[in-house]
């Protein structure tokens, strides 16, 4: 740890400032190995030091990050980490044991800390004592997510299924590369010790699932229905991918990337038009475009939408949409820029598109029905459908 912190975090701080083209994985100094992602203003770094997955590292990484969001309400910044200094402490404690993964699952974290809350934090300034007082044997045997005697005043229970499109599109506009992975969220208000059972419409085209522990994993490899006892408040139900044979290849926004060289530089056009997306509009669109690093006397023309060029490391231009309705038309940015030497006609651009639909899934999985067992109230439920862009890049 001393190690780590004298001269391993220092040289991969300066690491992160000296190049534009940051890669996940940097070999450090004294045998070790810095993994990162990057997060709103915070970079979240693992040091490693032995032979490790990769995935794993950039996973418990990215589970840590979505942690905090859930603890604190907001997407963590350094004013949160220090305003909740002892909760992230004890978050991390729980998370990691002498350098190994215990758990990630928030529902069994959440019984072993407490989210903070005012009050608490005025106890701990004041008396220097943790205000967690849940114990492990408030949680039930069989269930070790969910404590005992949990009662509320009216029993919710809602879920949330999000598709992610990852895509490559060619010079041409062709689809080289499509895939669709999702997830199950789920926020449950039950009061008991409740048994659901979930079906959904196409169950039997979905692969490589992953399920929170809570799920009966031979009720869905005999029936392919989900039977669970849900933890109480918010978690992920389960992440799931799309079979290749059962995908349409439906894109709801077509985006179009064209590049050409001029006598002192390079013009880049971006052209966006609504796609299939069942009548819904497109929302929170951003498209990123990475520049040429000797570009310079950027120019930047669109009717529609804002932009904003970062000189930073590499030049870009990110522009931003609010909304494309299915009635638009097409919707053209223009860049031009000049460079110090000449660029190369061969050479790769790419833009990177995010987006969201809400209401639409593209993956078309319904929920086709959510039963109660073993408890006699009645149960209110509601399911939310949206797709968004996960890995979406456009090449010219």
């Amino acid at each position: 740890m001393q190690r780590a912190t004298r001269v391993v975090i220092p040289a991969f701080s300066r690491y992160l400032t000296s190049l534009t083209d940051i890669t996940p994985i940097w070999p450090g100094p004294l045998s070790t190995t810095c993994m990162h992602i990057q997060r709103g203003d915070l970079t979240y770094t693992a040091v490693v030091s032995t032979e490790v997955a990769p995935l794993e590292i950039l996973e418990l990484l990215e589970s840590i990050s979505t942690l905090l969001y859930e603890y604190t309400g907001q997407v963590a910044t350094e004013l949160t980490i220090k305003e909740n200094f002892v909760c992230v402490y004890q978050l991390l404690s729980e998370m990691i044991d002498s350098g190994r993964v215990v758990t990630t699952d928030t529902s069994v974290l959440r019984g072993l800390v407490p989210v903070p809350s005012l009050m608490g934090r005025v106890i701990e300034n004041v008396s220097g004592f943790s205000t967690n007082t849940l114990a492990n044997s408030t949680a039930s045997h069989d269930a070790p997510w969910r404590a005992r005697n949990i009662r509320h005043t009216s029993n919710q229970f809602f879920v949330d299924i999000v598709d992610r499109i990852d895509a490559i599109i060619d010079t041409t506009g062709t689809c080289v590369s499509y895939d669709i992975l999702g997830d199950i969220t789920c926020k449950s208000r039950l009061s008991g010790m409740p048994h659901l059972v979930m079906t959904l419409n196409r169950a039997r085209e979905l692969d490589d699932v992953a399920f929170h522990p809570c799920v009966v994993r031979r009720t869905w490899d005999a029936e392919r229905m989900i039977a669970f006892v849900p933890p109480d408040g918010p978690f992920k139900l389960a992440s799931y991918h799309m079979a290749t044979q059962a995908l349409s290849r439906s894109m709801p926004l077509r985006v179009l990337g064209e590049a050409r060289c001029t006598e002192n530089g390079m013009t880049v056009c971006v052209t966006v038009e609504p796609g299939e997306t069942g009548s819904r509009s497109v929302e929170n669109i951003r498209i990123r475009v990475p520049l040429d690093s000797r570009a310079y006397n950027i120019g930047v023309q669109c009717k529609s939408g804002t932009h904003m060029v970062t000189t930073s490391r590499r030049p870009q231009v990110e522009w931003t949409l609010d909304e494309i309705r299915p009635s638009d038309s097409a919707i053209r940015l223009v860049i031009q820029y000049s460079t110090r030497n000449a660029v190369q006609s061969d050479s790769t651009n790419a833009a990177f598109v995010t987006f969201e639909v809400p209401g639409y899934s593209v993956s078309s999985i319904k929920v086709d029905a959510l039963r109660l067992l073993r408890e006699s109230y009645k149960l209110f439920k509601g399911v939310r459908y949206s797709t968004v862009a996960g890995s979406f890049q456009v090449r010219f």
